[in-house]
């Protein structure tokens, strides 16, 4: 079952993919996408009569380049979008959001778009595409749960982390479109972890500058071998504590038993 968690200030909807997960979700990362600091000109106006002004200026073709700040995270909170970002960003979110929603995602990026395969090596500035089971309810305890059915997903990837408890990569993608079963709202932050991400094959756009995406690709290797060696590093810790408890324990009945 899709989850979406709101607060006043993030947003994060959570793939039911994210269900067949362990209960290892210490690194649920919220999308940390916070609310910057800033004052609205609008004192007690509340983000819903501010994000309806907004939707009365694109339903009527007016520009919306003249938006305050606040005018523009009042439409973003209200339909559940990042608000991270300058005036400008914000602005271009809104536009982009509009467009999405009114059908153009898959116009402007159709499937045919998607030609490199990119599975087990995604990185941030990616648009993706993928597919993900989609479940009724899954159990955790039981590991099984009704399967409803499958959603390809088209995204960009705009976050990207290694969990600090785990080391787990987990990645939030910002939906261009999806189809088949439960579909997700346009920009809806999505968070899945890697492995579910390369599940049925990933695919994705070529970048304008290829040589820019090996860079950032260098860096994200860099820090999953990081990740990897600190993940070593606990495993081993632990495997010495374990054996350690166990001959402490030995130890103690030996010296029972001898009395």
């Amino acid at each position: 079952m899709d989850h979406t968690r709101r607060g006043k200030n993030k947003v994060m909807v959570l793939s039911s993919e994210e269900e067949e997960e362990e209960e290892e979700e210490e690194e649920e990362e919220e999308d940390s996408d916070c609310d910057e600091a800033y004052e609205s000109d609008d004192g007690d106006v509340d983000d819903s009569s501010l994000s309806d002004k907004v939707v009365a200026l694109l339903r009527e073709g007016k520009d919306i380049e003249s938006l305050k700040l606040n005018e523009c995270k009042a439409y973003l909170r209200n339909h559940c979008l990042r608000i991270a970002g300058n005036r400008d960003v914000c602005v271009a979110r809104i536009k982009e959001h509009w467009r999405l929603k009114h059908g153009s995602g898959y116009t402007i990026y159709p499937r045919s778009s998607f030609t490199i395969n990119c599975t087990g090596d995604v990185c941030m500035g990616d648009v993706v595409l993928f597919r993900q089971k989609v479940y009724e309810k899954f159990h955790k305890v039981t590991r099984h749960g009704k399967t409803l059915g499958n959603r390809t997903v088209a995204g960009r990837v705009v976050k990207e982390s290694y969990g600090a408890a785990k080391q787990q990569h987990t990645f939030t993608v910002e939906v261009l479109w999806s189809s088949g079963v439960r579909k997700l709202p346009p920009l809806s932050p999505l968070l899945v972890k890697g492995r579910n991400l390369y599940k049925q094959k990933t695919y994705r756009q070529r970048w304008k500058n290829e040589a820019d995406r090996i860079e950032v690709l260098s860096e994200k290797h860099k820090r999953g071998a990081a990740a990897r060696s600190m993940r070593s590093l606990k495993r081993k810790k632990k495997s010495c504590s374990a054996n350690e408890s166990k001959g402490s324990k030995w130890q103690h009945e030996i010296h029972n038993k001898k009395r």
